[in-house]
């Protein structure tokens, strides 16, 4: 495993250590991946996913293939396409606690835990390059939001409890003008190691209860929301959710979710493609 400062850059080391030309990505992917692959001259094949978010497509077997596991809860797809193609890149930067599958598997840490930045790539092939280790300092502006906190503003059912006692290291703060800043600073950034401090941070954090308090949420959001979801999610097993994954056109969910800071995942999704009918507009209820 290696440790470094952003989840692009891992894969733009994967890229360079297999000397990569061309790589086959979901449309519905971020685009700051876009922009990693094409910084190293790599051409992109996009394909589309279908409504069990697996590939529509078949590859030959000699494609190189990057793969989401989309909201930490498709580990299975990943096993199946790792059983099926020997070089897939699996992307696990929605799926922190996933297993490794493919030849190569990345991560985020700030996509899950209050850090600045990081990533652990595990390759199967070592690098043959080196890089100095991270020193960025960012100011705080961390999206994200503390569970509880989404779930009252959202939900009915919870609309008569009392709102539950949180210690300051339960809370995640948000600033979107500070994150959208860091975002432009971080888009610059070489390939680094990741940084003592980032890293003494993951040292001090309960992955146990931070597992179990995921898999609590998701399931609330589940109860709640479930019926009126677009989205056809598998079981939650021994996956641990990055979010729950809201799509829906149902009026009544749509005013009350209207206005409140949700995290919204690639939402310009063409109306010409399949994945319209059941990604549109998707709302992510962080499970934190």
């Amino acid at each position: 495993m290696i440790k470094l400062n952003l989840g692009r850059n891992c894969l733009k080391v994967i890229i360079r250590t297999y000397g990569i030309k061309e790589i086959f990505i979901p449309y519905y992917s971020c685009k700051t991946i876009w922009q990693a692959i094409r910084e190293e001259d790599c051409k992109i094949r996009f394909y589309h996913i279908d409504k069990n978010f697996m590939p529509d497509c078949e590859f030959s077997k000699d494609s190189y293939i990057l793969y989401i596991n989309y909201f930490g809860l498709f580990a299975k797809n990943c096993k199946i396409l790792s059983d099926k193609y020997k070089n897939l890149i699996t992307d696990n930067t929605q799926a922190f606690y996933a297993p490794n599958f493919g030849l190569a598997t990345f991560n985020s840490l700030r996509k899950f835990f209050p850090v600045q930045n990081g990533a652990y790539l595990q390759i199967e092939k070592e690098p043959k390059m080196n890089f100095e280790t991270d020193n960025l300092k960012l100011k705080a502006g961390i999206l994200c939001m503390q569970g509880d906190e989404i779930f009252r503003r959202h939900s009915e059912a919870l609309a008569e409890e009392s709102p539950k006692q949180t210690t300051q290291n339960d809370k995640y703060y948000i600033n979107y003008e500070q994150f959208r800043q860091n975002e432009l600073i971080l888009n610059k950034e070489p390939i680094k190691l990741i940084s003592a401090e980032v890293e003494k941070q993951m040292n001090d954090i309960d992955f146990e209860s931070d597992k179990k308090r995921r898999i609590e949420m998701f399931n609330r959001y589940a109860n709640e929301f479930g019926r009126y979801n677009l989205i056809k999610l598998p079981p939650l097993e021994d996956n641990i959710p990055y979010c729950y994954p809201l799509c829906t056109n149902n009026k009544e969910i749509l005013q009350k979710l209207s206005g409140k800071t949700i995290l919204r995942l690639w939402d310009d999704m063409p109306k010409s493609f399949p994945e319209y009918e059941f990604l549109y507009n998707v709302a992510s209820l962080l499970c934190r």
